[in-house]
């Protein structure tokens, strides 16, 4: 496994495309006055630790419009697979020469720079090597404040599975064997509520659209531990 150094090439891929079932064209929806895919890019690029980034789209003709976005933003835009999401960010990694990849999906704009450094840096001070690193599942962080990291390796390795959850889902297949890809889970620094920060549905977008047009009005450089006072002062209101 690969002892991850500051020296590593990290490279940050959005995963974005317009064809999601549940709300199509929710990476285009509005957040303070620009299209959502925008405003992650704005506050990925934030990050100190990543080498580069770029956003993995599909060869379908909807996709043109991140494309353009990409252009006009001036970030790579790989195409790709739009059902073999595992392919297709396999395939950008590769052309960015990636170490270690961080994966930002394009319906959690909450993310910003801080959350990919404090997993970064989860990643750098472990001792042994890992093959992947997350804030999801048991680390205390809700679904939307969710990075990935992994390494190539483990990526490629990932590559021999045609299962199709596992083409679907990219680091499924590492997940479900810690035993054999050391694992990392960064726990937050303090409590969040349960309820989700993703973008999934129109009712999601909408309370997330809220919570980041209040937080983007009070500091347009907003981190992970503003969502977490703003989301916990208002679940103690709801209740």
């Amino acid at each position: 496994m690969l002892l991850v150094r500051d020296s590593a090439r990290i490279v940050g891929l959005v995963q974005a495309r317009m064809g999601s079932r549940r709300l199509p064209g929710k990476v285009m929806l509005p957040l303070a006055g620009k299209p959502m895919l925008e405003r992650l890019i704005e506050r990925a690029r934030t990050s100190r630790h990543l080498t580069a980034l770029a956003v993995a789209t599909s060869v379908e003709a909807a996709d043109d419009r991140i494309e353009e976005l990409c252009t006009r933003l001036g970030v790579s835009c790989f195409r790709g697979s739009e059902t073999d999401v595992l392919r297709r960010m396999l395939e950008a990694a590769r052309l960015m020469r990636a170490e270690v990849i961080v994966r930002i999906t394009g319906d959690n704009p909450l993310v910003g720079g801080d959350l990919i450094d404090y997993l970064i840096e989860g990643l750098i001070s472990s001792p042994t090597g890992l093959a992947y690193a997350h804030t999801a599942e048991e680390t205390g962080f809700p679904f939307g404040l969710t990075v990935e990291a992994i390494t190539m390796d483990a990526l490629q390795s990932a590559d021999a599975s045609m299962h199709p959850a596992d083409r679907e889902h990219v680091t499924l297949f590492v997940r479900r064997q810690p035993e054999k890809y050391p694992t990392l889970g960064v726990k937050a620094p303090g409590s969040f509520p349960p309820e989700p920060l993703t973008v999934d549905t129109e009712a999601d977008y909408h309370r997330v659209k809220a919570l980041f047009e209040k937080l983007y009005a009070e500091n347009p450089s907003f981190g992970f531990q503003d969502v977490m006072v703003a989301v916990s002062s208002n679940h103690e209101v709801a209740e």
